[in-house]
């Protein structure tokens, strides 16, 4: 039963992680997207930066999870409580770090001809 019980929980902190990731990604996508180069799209926004973005939010999440795993010898309530206060710490952490990555990249500047 515990076996179920840590892999139930381990998916749902993936996830909680993928959807914290998606979350980061679309904050400003459409801007992002639209700022490609000359008239067309910049598809690099979908195929490269929504996946790594979800599989990093993914990552950091197990991360949070499974390493103080390690430290602790027993299943308790105040154990799993710790486990998801870390996991909910570092994935507002890692949304933060995301959004302060798309800041810092040069604002688009739509085409305009007169």
């Amino acid at each position: 039963m515990r076996e179920r019980a840590e892999a139930l929980s381990g998916t749902g902190v993936a996830l909680a992680g993928g959807f914290v990731g998606l979350l980061g990604w679309a904050a400003d996508a459409e801007l992002r997207a639209r700022a490609g180069f000359e008239p067309g799209p910049d598809w690099s926004v979908l195929y490269a930066e929504l996946p790594l973005t979800v599989l990093g939010g993914v990552l950091a999440a197990l991360a949070a999870w499974l390493l103080p795993r390690r430290w602790t010898a027993g299943p308790s309530a105040a154990g799993y409580t710790g486990r998801v206060v870390i996991v909910a710490i570092v994935l507002t952490g890692f949304w933060l770090a995301v959004q302060g990555w798309y800041a810092g990249l040069p604002e688009p500047v739509p085409d305009h001809k007169p």
